[in-house]
C-alpha cells in the first residue's frame, strides 16, 4: 500500500513538473525568444514527449496501431480543417458586424504564420508533422488528459486539459491562436476520449498541422 502511495505521489509530481515545464517552454518559445522558433518549437514538444514517456508509460499498446485507428486520425483532420475554414468565415463576418470585437483579425492570422519565412516551407512542413504535432499530442492528450481522467471523470479530464492548451497559448498573445488552441484542444480531447485511444488523435495532429500552416493555410 505504501509503495501504491509513493508511486501515486511520483506519477502526480511528474505530471505538475509537465505542466509546469509546458508553461516555461511556450513563454521561451514566444515571448523570449532566444533562438530560431522552430528549433525552439521541435525542442521544446521533443522534451515533453520525452516527460510523457518518463512519468506516462504505457502510452500506446501495439494492438491500437491500426488502420481503422490511422484513417480515422486522418478523417478527423479534414473535418477540423473544415471547421476552421467556417470558423475563419464567422470571424470575417463578426469583424465586420462588430469591428471591436475583433480589431485586427487578419494582422493577428498574419502573425500566426509569420514564422513560415524562418526556414523552407518542406522543412516546415516536416517538423510540423514531428516532432511538434507528435510531441504536443502525446503530451497533453497522452499524457496530461490520460493522466487526470484516472483521478477524475473523463469528461473533467477533457475539461481541464482543454483549459491547460488554452492556457498555455496565452503567452503568444495572439487573440486568433489562443482560439484556435481552444478549439483544437476541445477537438483533440473530446476525439480522444470517445475513441479511447491515442493513435487518431496523434495522426490527425501530424497531418492537420502541416496542412493547414503550410499546404493549405487559412487566411
Amino acid at each position: 500500500m505504501k509503495r501504491l502511495e509513493e508511486t501515486g505521489s511520483g506519477s502526480s509530481r511528474g505530471l505538475m513538473a509537465g505542466i509546469l515545464l509546458a508553461f516555461a517552454l511556450w513563454i521561451v518559445a514566444f515571448v523570449i525568444r532566444p533562438l530560431n522558433f522552430w528549433l525552439m518549437m521541435s525542442f521544446s514538444t521533443s522534451l515533453l514527449a520525452a516527460t510523457a514517456f518518463i512519468f506516462g508509460r504505457p502510452l500506446i499498446s501495439r494492438r491500437e496501431l491500426t488502420w481503422k485507428n490511422i484513417l480515422l486520425g486522418i478523417l478527423s483532420a479534414a473535418v477540423l480543417y473544415a471547421l476552421f475554414l467556417a470558423g475563419n468565415q464567422a470571424l470575417i463576418l463578426l469583424s465586420r458586424l462588430f469591428p471591436a470585437l475583433i480589431p485586427d483579425r487578419a494582422g493577428n492570422l498574419g502573425a500566426v504564420y509569420a514564422n513560415r519565412e524562418i526556414l523552407s516551407p518542406l522543412l516546415v512542413g516536416l517538423l510540423l508533422f514531428f516532432p511538434i504535432g507528435f510531441g504536443e499530442e502525446l503530451f497533453w492528450r497522452g499524457f496530461v488528459q490520460r493522466r487526470l481522467a484516472s483521478k477524475w471523470s473523463p469528461l473533467w479530464a477533457l475539461i481541464a486539459t482543454t483549459l491547460l492548451y488554452t492556457a498555455v497559448h496565452l503567452a503568444t498573445g495572439n487573440p486568433v491562436l489562443i482560439l484556435a488552441a481552444l478549439t483544437c484542444g476541445a477537438f483533440w480531447g473530446g476525439l480522444y476520449m470517445i475513441a479511447g485511444t491515442l493513435v487518431p488523435v496523434l495522426v490527425s495532429h501530424m497531418v492537420w498541422d502541416p496542412f493547414i500552416f503550410v499546404i493549405r493555410p487559412i487566411y
